[in-house]
């Protein structure tokens, strides 16, 4: 009981940081792995594995844009966030997705975001 009760707090919590991640409201989460990071940063030390094939269903409407999954650090190890469809804020608006990048302090995470 206990398990399944942290287990729903811990996916509630992730789904939670995946839609602010995805609408662009997240600018100001730090997780560091021994790393110091600049404030507003995700930086982690090790690289995330590659991108997982994902396949790409039928739009639900024409005002939806495909946002791929991307991996995210949690409790020590990587964790998959799955693509999904995100309705587009304004009809010219087009998602930026979002992406590690190496540098010398480790792997730093820029959200997605509309551009």
């Amino acid at each position: 009981m206990k398990k399944t009760i942290l287990k729903t707090v811990a996916t509630i919590s992730a789904a939670g940081l995946v839609g602010m991640l995805a609408s662009g409201c997240a600018h100001h989460v730090v997780v560091t792995e021994g790393v110091e990071a600049p404030a507003g940063e995700v930086v982690v030390s090790t690289a995330p594995p590659p991108p997982r094939r994902e396949v790409v269903t039928v739009a639900p409407g024409p005002s939806y844009v495909w946002t791929q999954g991307y991996w995210v650090r949690s409790r020590g190890r990587w964790v998959w966030v799955p693509g999904r469809y995100a309705l587009r804020p304004q009809p010219r608006a087009v998602w930026v997705s979002g992406h590690w990048d190496h540098t010398n302090h480790g792997w730093i995470w820029t959200p997605g975001r509309w551009s």
